[in-house]
């Protein structure tokens, strides 16, 4: 007889249970990046001033909804993790392994590293969800461990598999599609059901852009760089229709990549997914001229894209269009200023070979009481009707100085000119946002290190701009989403040579820098351990002599693989990293333990 109250035993092996949590966390995630929700907040002080907004109250309706839903996610993960380990039975399968282990002391370290970061951080308030344009806190790193974990505990079945294809493939396409109309002007954001459903008024995206709910062009690009994953999802022994829709998704992804404009995305993604084509062709069953035609045809194909990228760049000789792909801004025109100086009276403008100064003997501002010497040698200026100074030396041939009441305008041939107040019995130096400046901070002294800043559009600069925020940051860093409060802002001769203008940075531009900064170089260093020992496993996993060969699972890993190269010129962000983490538990999981094939329902 049977007793009551008896718990039945739920087997989750073969129960409709047991692939559940893995398909919903699929279907979560590949709606992420389309969720948008207006939000109005209240930035702290120290944001305030460091963007140097009019105003407390900003409006965000990208980022922090998505990050609010991210960490739903984790939620609900962990909590039905836990529901699974204390209440079903039998237990499902976690086969650890060493590199696993491995993997998951360094996430340990690298999250209890962050915590204290974060509790020590003096901006603590902020480094838990981020902050404007910065929203990727800490509890963001945690859902993106959790995310990671996820995927590789429950997408542990075929059938779990292939629905996630599905859900990648719906998701290419998407995008693509999305990518497209936003190309000719139709943005996702001007829709009248997502205004309605974000509480979003107003237009936004431009007309032949390709940012679509990304952000910007960059993310979008390294999100494509995905590809080898939906490249591998084709498989000839799925339905005609079915192919044809992975064929599509395919081919939408590497075209939003190229529409997007990104050098880095375009050459390492494009890259990494022509070598897996390559992989691809040759473990495949044709014939030897088959597979040494399409190899052939594939790097006709890629000598061809080569130099039609290369013909769209700007510049006249090949060396002009190199040049113009790894810098941001021409400075042909400009006077290329490298340093700002003042000197009580004196203000100077310095290039690698010139120098460049205006003196006054008075508080009283003309063009004829000023005096202007050219590497040491005072010189006279033509001075137009309107007060304008023009200069006949062949050195100064892009300077003109504009006079105005009691300030001083360098015009160098820049977008922004440089501005010099004269107050308090000196020179001042009028930096971003209007801050006033005794001297102008630089990065480096280092000439040549200074004529690198432009290239890799400023990402040189940016480098070594975190790098000079790093003296204290050995065994913790500053805290999550603060590097906004610890960059130079004020470096203005480089920030002309790569924008022409004076802008802000709020991130590294490179995810491993932004570890450092974040948590401390210990925990980079941590990290990049982890990553390196998962993908050397992965790597024996899809190529060991002994390993059948995977075209799924090595796609999986030739994507993480561009992800992590692309992440040298790219931060994590909440556009990205999810997909990111999910995929490398899935890749893990599929290299470490493989798939069961889900059996018979009883």
């Amino acid at each position: 007889m049977e007793t009551k109250n008896r718990r039945t035993p739920v087997k989750i092996s073969v129960s409709p249970g047991a692939t559940l949590p893995g398909k919903v966390l699929a279907v979560c995630l590949c709606l992420l990046p389309f969720l948008t929700r207006q939000v109005y907040r209240i930035v702290p002080a120290e944001i305030q001033k460091a963007y140097y907004l009019s105003s407390n109250q900003i409006a965000d309706f990208e980022q922090f909804c998505r990050e609010i839903f991210l960490l739903l996610i984790a939620g609900a993960a962990l909590i039905w993790f836990l529901y699974e380990r204390f209440t079903l039975e039998p237990k499902r399968e976690t086969p650890l392994t060493r590199v696993g282990l491995t993997f998951g002391i360094c996430i340990g370290v690298y999250w209890i590293l962050g915590l204290i970061s974060a509790i020590a951080s003096p901006y603590t308030g902020i480094t838990w969800l981020g902050s404007y344009q910065l929203y990727e806190g800490y509890l963001a790193v945690i859902g993106y461990g959790i995310v990671f974990a996820a995927a590789w505990y429950w997408v542990d079945r075929e059938e779990v598999v292939q629905f996630v294809r599905r859900c990648l493939m719906i998701l290419g396409i998407a995008i693509g599609v999305l990518a497209l109309l936003e190309h000719y002007g139709i943005c996702y954001y001007n829709s009248f059901l997502v205004q309605a459903l974000g509480a979003m008024t107003g237009v936004v995206g431009k007309p032949q852009a390709a940012t679509l709910t990304f952000g910007n062009a960059d993310y979008l690009a390294v999100f494509c760089d995905a590809a080898p994953v939906m490249i591998a999802m084709i498989r000839r022994t799925a339905k005609t229709v079915e192919m044809l829709l992975q064929i599509l998704a395919a081919v939408l992804t590497a075209m939003t990549l190229l529409m997007t404009k990104v050098s880095s995305a375009i050459l390492i993604g494009g890259g990494v997914a022509v070598v897996y084509l390559v992989v691809w062709v040759l473990h495949a069953d044709w014939k030897r001229t088959v597979r040494c035609a399409a190899c052939g045809g594939m790097a006709a194909a890629v000598l061809a894209g080569c130099f039609g990228f290369l013909l769209t760049r700007p510049g006249d000789t090949v060396g002009e269009k190199l040049t113009h792909t790894l810098v941001g801004t021409g400075q042909e025109n400009s006077f290329q200023l490298l340093e700002i100086a003042v000197d009580g009276n004196t203000v100077s403008m310095k290039n690698a070979d010139t120098d460049f100064s205006v003196t006054t003997d008075s508080s009283a501002i003309s063009p004829e009481m000023l005096h202007y010497y050219c590497n040491g040698t005072e010189v006279q200026p033509t001075i137009s009707a309107d007060g304008i100074a023009s200069f006949a030396e062949p050195e100064l041939e892009h300077c003109q100085v504009a006079i105005k009441e009691n300030a001083i305008a360098f015009e160098l041939g820049y977008l922004t000119p440089v501005q010099a107040d004269y107050r308090d019995g000196g020179w001042k130096i009028e930096g971003t946002g209007g801050d006033i400046l005794d001297q102008v901070p630089q990065v480096s002294r280092s000439q040549k290190l200074q004529k690198l800043y432009p290239y890799l559009n400023g990402r040189i600069f940016v480098w070594a701009n975190t790098i000079s925020a790093l003296s204290d940051c050995w065994l913790i860093g500053h805290g999550s989403a603060t590097s906004i409060l610890y960059l130079n802002q004020q470096n203005l001769p480089a920030l002309l040579n790569i924008f022409g203008r004076y802008t802000l940075y709020n991130k590294p531009h490179n995810w491993y820098l932004q570890i450092a900064q974040d948590t401390g170089i210990l925990s980079a260093v941590i990290m990049l351990i982890g990553l390196a020992v998962v993908m050397i496993a992965g790597a024996k996993g899809c190529f060991g002599k002994k390993v059948a060969w995977d075209p799924w699972k090595t796609g999986l890993w030739f994507a993480a693989l561009s992800y992590l190269l692309l992440s040298v010129f790219h931060d994590s962000q909440i556009y990205v990293a999810p997909m990111f983490w999910f995929l490398l538990g899935m890749g893990f999981r599929a290299q470490t333990a493989g798939t069961a094939k889900e059996t018979k329902r009883a």
